[in-house]
């Protein structure tokens, strides 16, 4: 059901952004974002749950309002204290074990974006999959999706303010984050 409202949302919010289409060029760029990376329903206790992040991608904007893009982000690094009882030992009070790993994956999907009148602000939505591969979180493909507003400066130059989340097994990871863009 989650997927299911998490498509039509995306599938709507595309359909918004082809209406307002404008005059924007299209062709490739390469972006860049830092921010804040924090841990949210995760099944085991955190000890720290936050932590920079940063991604680095690179697009092809195929129309002007509507984006390939590819990518890699480094979400950072998260302690987790899972319950660890030794083998054949008998645990009445749990026992908390640190462990500790680094979050990173590559991405693949759609950027939507489009102009918030004639000041140079622009809203976008981006959503695709995600292939992790983390000491913490095995190796596996999920969602990531998010909404930003930005200013371009140029042609070849925008700043953005974004956030977005990206689906793990056992846990989301949400950005908040400052993103860069230079179109070539």
């Amino acid at each position: 059901m989650r997927n299911l409202l998490l498509a039509t949302v995306t599938g709507l919010s595309f359909g918004l952004f082809a209406s307002a289409a404008h005059a924007q060029d299209t062709g490739f760029y390469v972006r860049g974002s830092v921010g804040s990376s924090n841990i949210n329903d995760s099944i085991a206790p955190l000890i720290d749950d936050s932590d920079t992040g940063f991604g680095l991608g690179l697009g092809w904007r195929v129309l002007p309002w509507l984006a390939v893009e590819t990518g890699y982000n480094d979400f950072g690094e998260f302690v987790f204290a899972p319950f660890v009882c030794p083998p054949g030992r008998f645990c009445p009070a749990q026992v908390f074990l640190p462990a500790e790993g680094n979050l990173d994956s590559l991405e693949l999907g759609l950027a939507a974006r489009t102009t918030l009148g004639d000041s140079g602000f622009f809203g976008q939505a981006r959503g695709g999959l995600h292939r992790a591969d983390g000491e913490l979180s095995g190796t596996s493909t999920e969602l990531y999706y998010g909404i930003g507003v930005g200013y371009t400066f140029s042609r070849r130059y925008s700043l953005s303010v974004n956030l977005d989340r990206y689906e793990f097994k056992s846990f989301d990871v949400d950005r908040i984050g400052v993103g860069f863009e230079f179109a070539f």
